[in-house]
C-alpha cells in the first residue's frame, strides 16, 4: 500500500560546477515531499536551499520537519517545509490533467564555450572580473549578438554602488539590456530602490524578494522594476502565481536547479508570465535520474505525466 505522505532526500552533483560572482556550487541537495491528493494523484513539493541566499534552512532541519510531516505530526507554524507544502496545495498538480497546456519559453545563459549559440533572450553573469575588464568584455560580446537579442545581466549582489553606477553609465544607450539583476547585496536594498527610480537601465531584484518574503512585499515597498521569482524558495506558491498573473510583463520565473519534481512544478507556473523564464536542465545533462521531457528543445507545461513522475520517484 502506498503511503499518503513520503519524502526523499535527493543529492546530485552538477555536470560542471555552477559559478557565480559569490560562490561555486558543485552539488545540489534538496528534500522532496510527495502526498496523495483527493483525485488519487500525487502532488510534489521541494525544499531546495541555495548557498548565499537569505534565510535558507539547513538540510538537517528540513529532514526533521519532513519526518514529522510524513508521520502526520504537528509542525511549527513557521517551519522549513512551507515552500514545499504550498507547492503541494497550490493546484498545479491537477488543474492541467495530462494535456499539454502551453509552450514555455526560456532564456539562454551565456557560456564562453558556447559563444555562437544565440537565443531571443540571453543572460550573462557579471561581477566576476575587475569592472573595467568586464564591461569591455561584455561590450565585445554584445557586438557579436544579433540586434534583436534581449540581454539580462546578473550580478548576484556583487557590485558596489559606484560599480553599479558605472555599469548604468556604460550601458545607458544599449537598448538590448532588459535589466541588470540584483546588482547590489541585500544590505544595500534601500540604495538599490532609490537608484532604480531614475536608472536609464532597468533593474531587477532576486535575492531581495526572498529576503523580503515575497514579491508583494517588494511591490508595497515601492519596487517598480523587474521581479525574478524563484517559487521554490518562497513560502506561498499561490500568492506568487497570482502576482505573476497580475504582473506578467514584470515577472521572470527562475530555477534554483531543482530536482525533476521541483522543476516540473516550476514549468507549470511559467506560463503565468509573458517573459522568458530563467530555466535550464543543462547542469544535469546526461544524468539517468532526469526526465527526458525536461530536456526537449521545446518545453510545455505540464511536461511530465503523473506516471513519469511516479516511476522516477520509485527509481530514486
Amino acid at each position: 500500500m502506498e503511503a499518503a505522505r513520503e519524502f526523499k532526500f535527493i543529492s546530485r552533483k552538477f555536470v560542471e560546477p555552477h559559478i557565480s560572482s559569490t560562490f561555486t556550487w558543485v552539488q545540489r541537495d534538496s528534500v522532496v515531499l510527495r502526498e496523495k491528493i483527493e483525485s488519487g494523484q500525487f502532488a510534489y513539493g521541494e525544499i531546495a536551499p541555495v548557498p548565499e541566499f537569505p534565510d535558507q534552512p539547513k538540510i538537517i532541519d528540513i529532514i526533521e520537519d519532513a519526518k514529522k510531516w510524513a508521520n502526520n505530526q504537528k509542525l511549527d507554524q513557521v517551519n522549513s517545509l512551507l515552500p514545499a507544502l504550498s507547492c503541494i496545495d497550490c493546484g498545479i498538480w491537477h488543474e492541467f490533467g495530462e494535456r499539454k497546456f502551453d509552450k514555455v519559453r526560456s532564456s539562454i545563459l551565456h557560456a564562453s564555450s558556447n559563444n555562437d549559440h544565440f537565443s531571443p533572450t540571453m543572460k550573462r553573469k557579471i561581477g566576476i572580473l575587475p569592472i573595467v575588464d568586464e564591461i569591455n568584455k561584455c561590450k565585445k560580446w554584445l557586438n557579436g549578438l544579433p540586434q534583436s537579442c534581449i540581454v539580462r545581466l546578473d550580478a548576484n549582489g556583487s557590485l558596489s554602488i559606484d560599480e553599479l553606477k558605472k555599469w548604468i553609465e556604460e550601458m545607458a544607450e544599449e537598448q538590448r539590456i532588459q535589466y541588470i539583476e540584483q546588482p547590489l547585496k541585500e544590505g544595500l536594498r534601500d540604495e538599490l530602490f532609490v537608484l532604480a527610480e531614475d536608472s536609464p537601465v532597468p533593474l531587477a531584484i532576486d535575492e531581495s524578494i526572498i529576503a523580503m518574503g515575497g514579491p508583494n512585499v517588494a511591490a508595497n515597498s515601492g519596487w517598480r522594476g523587474f521581479y525574478i521569482l524563484k517559487p521554490t524558495l518562497l513560502n506561498n506558491w499561490t500568492m506568487t502565481i497570482k502576482f505573476a498573473r497580475d504582473n506578467p510583463l514584470k515577472t521572470v520565473f527562475s530555477t534554483v536547479f531543482e530536482s525533476p519534481f521541483g522543476y516540473e512544478a516550476l514549468l507549470r507556473v511559467c506560463c503565468h508570465s509573458q517573459l522568458e523564464a530563467g530555466i535550464t536542465r543543462e547542469p544535469y545533462r546526461n544524468l539517468t535520474s532526469e526526465l527526458p521531457c525536461h530536456h526537449q528543445t521545446e518545453l510545455f507545461a505540464p511536461a511530465a505525466t503523473q506516471s513519469e513522475l511516479a516511476e522516477l520517484w520509485e527509481k530514486l
